[in-house]
């Protein structure tokens, strides 16, 4: 397993990004970079069946939740070591991205993560995250990075309405930091008054993989009732001996792992759990 060495804080420039302040250290890149060539070499793999071969490569790598969280200027923070279940999607998804640039791998990473994570592609302090899923799914669905592949005739529709990081500021500590973070935070959630979103419903995932329309790399993001919030945990999709399967960084068990349990039996006795949305990678 790696471990986490001395950060490194520094400034990069790169086509298509300002030079903005950058977190990592020097195995992080260097395990990026032969992560990027590794996969280069395997044209064969269809685009989902390299999404699953790069988050392969992290099994193990620890959990550490809140990674992001480093105050309202929002440095681009990047580890190969240590990731919560957003970061690591992100992170297997830029490292697709970059397969193919084959002079400036570990600068065309930066980029494209901070494309995926931030909106419209552009970091500008702590609001401008995607930090809910729904605002992540479609700014990256308008991007050309993923589709919102829901919708089946199995698919159900639920409220969407986004305030729960403005109705409990005390759980971000940016808040405190710039008291106009929260106002801006606010606004973006606005237009999701009153909004619906499809899931497949939390009973049907004991359905087989020709039942249902998930197929192996796709991103499950795991649909709560609780007021306010959108999405409760992210991981890809594995089916194994033809259950579904989460291929995360898991909290409970402190890192990335391929979950023994299937997703249906996760998601069946909890009670703010309502099913799931999936997305795909739509590149190469």
């Amino acid at each position: 397993m790696r471990h986490l060495t001395t950060i490194i804080l520094l400034t990069l420039s790169f086509s298509a990004v300002t030079a903005q302040d950058i977190i990592y250290t020097p195995q992080d890149s260097a395990f990026i970079e032969n992560l990027i060539v590794q996969m280069a070499e395997k044209e064969h793999l269809l685009p989902q069946e390299r999404i699953v071969a790069i988050a392969e490569k992290f099994i193990g790598s620890h959990y550490s939740g809140g990674t992001l969280e480093r105050g309202v200027k929002e440095p681009l923070y990047v580890s190969a070591t240590q990731f919560d279940c957003t970061t690591f999607i992100e992170t297997v998804l830029a490292i697709a991205m970059s397969i193919g640039n084959s002079e400036r791998r570990f600068d065309d990473f930066c980029h494209n993560l901070e494309t995926i994570r931030y909106r419209e592609g552009h970091r500008n302090g702590y609001a401008s995250r995607l930090h809910y899923i729904t605002w992540w799914s479609d700014d990256n669905t308008k991007k050309g990075i993923v589709q919102d592949v829901t919708h089946c005739s199995i698919s159900h529709k639920a409220d969407n309405s986004l305030y729960f990081m403005s109705s409990h500021p005390d759980d971000y500590p940016a808040f405190a930091d710039d008291s106009t973070t929260i106002e801006k935070i606010k606004a973006l959630e606005a237009p999701y008054a009153g909004s619906k979103a499809e899931y497949i419903p939390k009973e049907l995932l004991n359905r087989t993989k020709e039942e249902l329309p998930i197929v192996n790399g796709d991103i499950i993001a795991l649909v709560t009732n609780i007021d306010g919030l959108d999405v409760t945990h992210v991981g890809f999709a594995l089916w194994i001996e033809n259950r579904l399967h989460l291929l995360h960084a898991s909290s409970a068990q402190g890192q990335v792992v391929k979950d023994k349990q299937p997703l249906f039996e996760y998601q069946k006795n909890k009670k703010k759990q309502r099913g799931v949305r999936v997305m795909r990678y739509t590149g190469k």
